[in-house]
């Protein structure tokens, strides 16, 4: 983040990651959101605690691995999947990161 300072929000794959960067902001004295904002991937409940609270991307979690066994039993039975790809949605929750 410091060699890069033109940068001014960065998206993590995960918020893991994301948490991470937001510890190490802190650590080298990078504001978020002022210099950089920062935004994770999977909105996991310890997001909702961080310094400052992290925006992520939460997507239905159960309801993709649900429908991703109904999908694989319905091919281990032999038969095709009617909807090879679904669509099963996102939200982005704004929180202070960004």
């Amino acid at each position: 983040m410091q060699s890069q300072p033109q940068v001014d929000a960065i998206f993590f794959g995960n918020d893991d990651l994301a948490q991470g960067a937001l510890l190490e902001a802190m650590r080298c004295g990078i504001k978020v959101p002022e210099q950089v904002a920062v935004l994770g991937f999977n909105d996991l409940p310890s997001s909702e605690h961080m310094v400052p609270r992290l925006s992520s991307i939460s997507t239905p979690r159960e309801a993709i691995g649900r429908r991703a066994a109904e999908q694989m039993l319905t091919l281990l039975a032999g038969n095709s999947v009617a909807e090879p790809v679904v669509d099963m949605g996102f939200e982005l929750r704004v929180r202070e990161s960004t």
